[in-house]
């Protein structure tokens, strides 16, 4: 017997039924044995076996098949007793076969041939005994006993081919289960693959549409292009989608918990669906001020929670807005961070919203559907919701929307409120807004209800008007501070808000086609309109500038930057001196020790795959050593590992932080902040700084100056017929030509030495010094934008990794010979610029770019 059969629901549900038959059978027999005057002495004994047979199935004693045999054994003993007074003889047949039929859902044959065992002894007893006392049977009784024992015969017989049949129904089953399992966890991994292979020349398109986007000064191929940029974003998006839902299909889901603040996600949420939302439809986000300000979570599970649901909401809403509600429930192991949704759409009736959750499925799927998307948003929603403890409810009602409440667990972090206003005592607001000019009466309730919030959460006090005659009323009868104003209210009276704003902060919500006249003192909040910009707008005094449009700043802040690829460290002594860091760069792991024994550091970025010792040893050996003074010291590792649990191993083996590379601004900015304390952060107004060449006066020294190349667009051509993607290039190097140009001439002064390393590893078998050398490699080419080269190289890595078996000499002669080429065209594209460069480097007598003074 398959012993998964044996497992299966519907023959584990038979020993619950097969107890409560003997229970039945026991309470029957006590009474019978009671009004018959049988032996008292055997009632106790049942008793006793009814109540040890609940005892051992509630507290769960024995294995499954230990309990079933022995409530078998029971209910044999006590049928033995039944049968064997003379009263019992003609019914024993009955009786038996509704055991056999009972015992027939247990599958197992043993219980069938049990229970005609145990009928045969009973009847064997009953009849010696009736001959002992002398009976004498007739002709008919004997038939009718004869009769019996065929019956009991036949029913065991019948049983027996119900297993047989009833078995190879299952096993049938068990097999399609397994080929559809297989068949969907094929389906799954095909499904990801081809995401992961469309998900770079999507990435390709966006990346090149906003390069162009900002180049372009022509509003008609301007427009063409944000067309481009939003299509590709999409594909991108329902790229993120299929793959989630595979991950969650087949259970494969990892949460990658770390802090993070909620006005941050908030921020990115908002930042992303604005240019996607319809503009005549109203968004509302309502935050309640005191949710802790950090706390624990996947934050990226999260942002597409958020994300799913309010696009959902404005995806099947044409007329009217979407609430968006957030608040917090303390609990003892954190807080519960509750997240409402409400719409006013076309809302589901019963029917459908039995299926919302099922992977594909929409309400108005068909050819006459009405709205885009693959039907993943809340299958998505549902699972991250469960991976991350928490549980979602949805409520709709046709043509009047939808509310969807979900509750996540959250570890608190900082208990201090998310938003804050600092001197809210002498803050008095106003506010121009005419709720009663949205047609649909669940828009105004929303609006009013978050303006309350706001005004409740921060303990404020706030004047609000919905007329330009009450405005002016109210400007004569309280000092204001601050005064927000909706779009079509400044329209109705703008000489006045205007006059309005060279005394007070003056705010306009509105959408983001709105343009404000020349010169004007107001500042304009895009919507939607929420407290988290509210928040900021109401810390500032007047005439102070806006933190948004306020550049970072490190100055002084004093960075070791430890990898073992030179190009790296040039990108990031230029990026880093954006910042105002001072930044120190050592290329291994020996070198950061002693270096961190010899001077004090604020932050150090470690690179993980280096020779000799790799950045995770490094970053322990820093820590444990007692003669440094940066024992402390945050170190962020810098790596280009891009696998989705790269950040989560990292941060297990203890660093502080993580960066991927190439160095994406955002990125590296947030790891900052996270990681340094508030006193040597800073922000200065753009207005204000000098301007910033990004690559350091150091690299530039040890070229020479770097000319302006005044072919171009000739180098350009040269640079892309190998594939090297320009702009993919100029974007890691932040748009600068001179730095990306310096990049370059040390990718093509480095090949030399490197491609030595690589073919002299190859040959001596040394596949762990090989994944080094064409890791960094792999690095370094995405890094100038030859793509192509990076994917050779990042495949042969992966190979290496394995033991290097799976690298044949084709695979990596072919990673040599586009190094080569790549090489000989950037030297040919640069020139002039090469060549001065080689001179300058041979009349110096120096190694190359790390020979410049560190400080």
């Amino acid at each position: 017997m398959n012993r998964n059969l044996n497992k299966s629901e519907v023959f584990e549900s038979s020993h619950l039924v097969i107890l409560m038959s003997f229970t039945l059978f026991c309470a029957m027999l006590i009474a019978e044995s009671l009004l018959l005057g049988w032996e008292k002495w055997a009632l106790i004994l049942i008793a006793v076996e009814v109540v040890s047979a609940w005892v051992i199935h509630i507290q769960g004693v024995f294995s499954d098949d230990m309990r079933l045999n022995l409530y078998t054994v029971f209910m044999m003993l006590t049928f033995f007793f039944y049968g064997i007074h003379e009263t019992s003889t003609l019914d024993l047949a009955t009786v038996i076969s509704a055991l056999i039929m009972l015992y027939t859902m247990t599958g197992l044959k043993k219980y069938i041939l049990f229970c005609q065992i145990t009928y045969f002894i009973t009847l064997s007893y009953d009849l010696m005994s009736a001959a002992g006392n002398g009976a004498v049977y007739d002709s008919l009784e004997i038939s009718r006993i004869m009769l019996h024992i065929a019956m009991i015969f036949m029913i065991g017989w019948f049983a027996r081919v119900v297993i047989d049949r009833w078995t190879s129904v299952l096993n049938r089953s068990h097999e399609e289960i397994k080929e559809l399992s297989d068949a969907t966890e094929r389906l799954n991994d095909f499904l990801a693959n081809v995401s992961h292979e469309i998900r770079t020349p999507v990435n390709a398109i966006i990346g090149l549409s906003g390069v162009c986007l900002e180049k372009e000064d022509r509003e008609d191929i301007r427009s063409d292009m944000k067309a481009v940029l939003e299509a590709g974003r999409k594909v991108a998006d329902q790229i993120s989608d299929i793959l989630d839902y595979s991950e969650i299909d087949s259970n494969r889901l990892t949460n990658n918990c770390e802090d993070y603040m909620i006005t941050s996600v908030l921020n990115d949420i908002v930042t992303r669906i604005r240019p996607e939302k319809d503009p005549d439809i109203e968004l509302i986000i309502d935050v309640e001020p005191s949710i802790p300000a950090v706390m624990n979570t996947d934050v990226g599970k999260l942002k597409k929670i958020l994300m799913h649901l309010i696009q959902n909401g404005l995806k099947y809403t044409k007329d009217g807005g979407v609430y968006v509600r957030l608040y917090h429930l303390p609990q003892e192991y954190g807080i519960n961070l509750c997240i409402e949704v409400s719409d006013t759409g076309m809302g589901m009736d019963e029917e459908e919203l039995e299926h919302i959750f099922e992977g594909f499925y929409q309400g108005d799927s068909g050819r006459t559907r009405s709205s885009s998307g693959l039907g993943l948003g809340l299958s998505i929603v549902e699972g991250f919701v469960a991976s991350l403890g928490g549980f979602m409810s949805v409520e709709s009602k046709p043509d009047v929307g939808t509310h969807v409440r979900v509750s996540i667990p959250q570890k608190v972090v900082e208990e201090g409120g998310c938003m804050s206003i600092s001197n809210r005592d002498r803050l008095c607001l106003g506010a121009f807004l005419r709720f009663e000019k949205y047609p649909n009466p669940r828009v105004r309730e929303y609006y009013d209800t978050m303006v309350r919030n706001i005004v409740c959460g921060f303990g404020v006090q706030m004047h609000r008007v919905e007329n330009s005659d009450s405005l002016k009323k109210l400007d004569e009868s309280v000092k204001l501070t601050h005064l927000f104003v909706a779009e079509e209210e400044y329209n109705s009276a703008p000489d006045y808000i205007e006059k309005l704003a060279h005394k007070m902060i003056v705010t306009i919500v509105s959408n983001s086609d709105f343009k404000l006249p020349r010169n004007s003192k107001v500042t304009v909040l895009e919507k939607p309109f929420y407290c988290v910009p509210v928040a900021a707008v109401l810390n500032r005094q007047f005439g102070e500038a806006d933190e948004n449009d306020l550049k970072l700043r490190l100055n002084g802040v004093r960075a070791l930057v430890v990898d073992d690829e030179s190009m790296n460290l040039v990108v990031a002594r230029g990026v880093f001196k954006g910042y105002g860091i001072v930044t120190e760069t050592v290329n291994s792991g020996y070198e950061a020790i002693e270096a961190c024994r010899n001077e004090h550091f604020d932050v150090i970025f470690m690179d993980h795959m280096m020779p000799g010792m790799d950045g995770v040893e490094t970053m322990k050996r820093i820590r444990s050593d007692k003669g440094t003074p940066n024992a402390g010291t945050p170190i962020i590792a810098l790596t280009a590992n891009a696998i989705s649990t790269a950040r989560e191993m990292f941060m297990a083996e203890g660093f502080d932080g993580f960066v991927s590379k190439p160095i994406e601004l955002i990125e590296l900015e947030r790891a900052l902040k996270k990681v340094l304390p508030e006193s040597m952060i800073s922000y200065e107004n753009p207005a204000d700084m000098d301007k910033v060449i990004p690559v350091s006066d150091d690299v530039t020294d040890s070229y020479g100056s770097v000319a302006q190349d005044d072919n171009i667009g000739d180098m350009e051509h040269q640079l892309r017929s190998v594939g090297i993607d320009v702009d993919n290039g100029r974007h890691y190097c932040n748009d600068d030509e001179e730095f990306y140009k310096s990049l370059l001439m040390q990718f093509a002064s480095e090949a030399t030495e490197k491609l030595q390393r690589i073919e002299r590893s190859f040959a001596e078998n040394d596949f762990k010094n090989y994944e080094i050398y064409v890791h960094a490699l792999k690095s370094t080419s995405k890094m100038i934008g030859a793509i192509q080269l990076s994917k050779m190289a990042k495949s042969l890595e992966d190979m290496a990794v394995a033991g290097g078996t799976d690298i044949s000499d084709r695979m990596h002669k072919d990673l040599v010979l586009l190094y080569e080429t790549t090489v000989k065209t950037i030297k040919t594209a640069l020139g002039d610029d090469m060549q001065s460069d080689a001179m300058g480097a041979d009349g110096d007598g120096d190694d190359g770019i790390l020979e410049f003074d560190p400080s």
